[in-house]
C-alpha cells in the first residue's frame, strides 16, 4: 500500500510539473486576454480623426514634491514622444492637471507643484481638463468634448498607473471609448 502511496504521489507530481511547465511555455497569442475573449479584436491601427491622446497628471508633485515616481523621468520621455506625434498627425492631445485645495497637502491649487512638468506642456492647441479625483472623467467636460469631436479611441498615459491612469481608463470603457495603455508612458510608485 506505502508503495502505491509513494507511486501516486510521484505521479501526480510529475503530472503537475508537467502542467506547470506547459502552463509557463503559454505566448501571448495561446493565452488570450479578457478582451479578446470578451469579442475585442486587437488594435492594429488608429485613425486621428477619431483617437486622441490624454496625457494626465505629468505634474511636478511627482517630481520635485511629496511623491516622487522613479521611473517618471521615462514615462514623461515616452509621452512626449507620443504628444509629438500626435501633434504631426492632427490628434487631439488633452493634458489632465489634477488640482488639490489651495492649503491641501498635495498638488495644492496655485503652487508650484501643481503646475505641469517643465519638460511636458501644453500647446495652445492642445485642450486642458482639470480635476479633483482620480479619474479624468468624473466632475470633468472630457467626455463631451471627446464626444463633440468624434473621438471613439484613447491613448491614455501619465502618471499613476495604479490610481489615475486606471481610473480614468476604467471610466473610460462604459463611455463607449476604447481604450489603449502604452505601457512605457505610465509609472507609478510602491504603495
Amino acid at each position: 500500500m506505502r508503495k502505491l502511496i509513494a507511486s501516486s504521489t510521484l505521479a501526480l507530481s510529475m503530472a503537475a510539473a508537467s502542467l506547470s511547465l506547459q502552463a509557463e511555455t503559454k505566448t501571448a497569442e495561446q493565452a488570450p486576454t479578457i478582451r479578446t475573449m470578451s469579442g475585442a479584436e486587437k488594435t492594429r491601427t488608429l485613425d486621428a480623426k477619431t483617437t486622441a491622446l490624454i496625457v494626465i497628471d505629468f505634474q511636478n508633485e511627482y517630481f520635485s514634491g511629496k511623491m516622487p515616481i522613479p521611473d517618471g523621468k521615462k514615462a514623461l520621455d515616452n509621452t512626449k514622444r507620443l504628444v509629438s506625434f500626435a501633434h504631426k498627425e492632427g490628434m487631439p492631445v488633452y493634458f489632465v492637471q489634477h488640482l488639490g485645495p489651495a492649503n491641501g497637502p498635495l498638488f495644492a491649487k496655485g503652487s508650484r507643484f501643481a503646475e505641469f512638468h517643465k519638460d511636458l506642456q501644453p500647446t495652445k492647441a492642445d485642450y486642458v481638463i482639470t480635476k479633483e479625483t482620480p479619474s479624468s472623467f468624473v466632475g470633468t467636460t472630457l467626455d463631451s468634448q471627446l464626444k463633440a469631436k468624434g473621438i471613439k479611441q484613447l491613448v491614455v498615459t501619465g502618471l499613476m498607473t495604479h490610481m489615475c491612469v486606471s481610473s480614468t481608463a476604467r471610466d473610460a470603457v462604459p463611455l463607449g471609448y476604447q481604450v489603449i495603455i502604452p505601457e512605457d508612458a505610465t509609472a507609478t510608485r510602491d504603495l
